[in-house]
């Protein structure tokens, strides 16, 4: 019997700088930060059985992040590993984004430029299909980490599915 499953816990984020990172989840989405845990004291073993990582690696911090009332944000510098490649773009495969709820995306859009975030073009409006009304923007972290704020009343796919997506105003995932 398969588990159940309560919904996303938490996005897990390698970043550069770590105070860099929360700063930017603060300036950008009025993050708090619920807590911190430092250096982790584990060895190699560890790092590459447990966490997938480079065994020579090691965590000098973790934060967790809270955005809102949804999923967490987890932040992670790492040292030992120094990658100099950017992040992957969406259109490549392990590339991703985070797309975050807001209220209206027009208003985000005009304080996150106001602030110097690197917004690509938008906010944009999805007019047909599932998507219908979807109103969103992507945007980029300073390490290149490619993110996206959007708000929206009703998608077109509610009107043919009883099932419904995840909504930050309280509406029900079964209709």
């Amino acid at each position: 019997m398969t588990p159940r499953v309560y919904g996303m816990h938490h996005i897990g984020i390698t970043v550069p700088d770590i105070e860099e990172g929360i700063g930017f989840f603060q300036a950008v989405f009025g993050a708090i930060e619920v807590f911190r845990t430092g250096p982790f004291d584990v060895d190699a073993d560890f790092m590459a059985n447990k966490l997938g990582a480079a065994a020579h690696s090691h965590i000098r911090d973790l934060a967790f992040l809270r955005c809102g009332e949804g999923t967490s944000v987890e932040l992670f510098e790492y040292a030992g590993e120094e990658n100099k490649e950017p992040p992957k773009r969406p259109s490549e495969v392990g590339g991703m984004h985070l797309c975050f709820e807001v209220e209206d995306v027009f208003a985000a859009a005009e304080r996150l430029r106001s602030i110097g975030v690197a917004m690509l073009d938008g906010p944009n409006l999805v007019e047909t299909g599932p998507l219908a009304g979807f109103n969103w923007i992507y945007f980029r972290a300073p390490w290149g980490l490619v993110l996206e704020v959007a708000s929206f009343d009703k998608l077109g796919y509610e009107d043919g599915s009883p099932h419904r997506l995840w909504r930050a105003r309280g509406q029900s995932l079964h209709g």
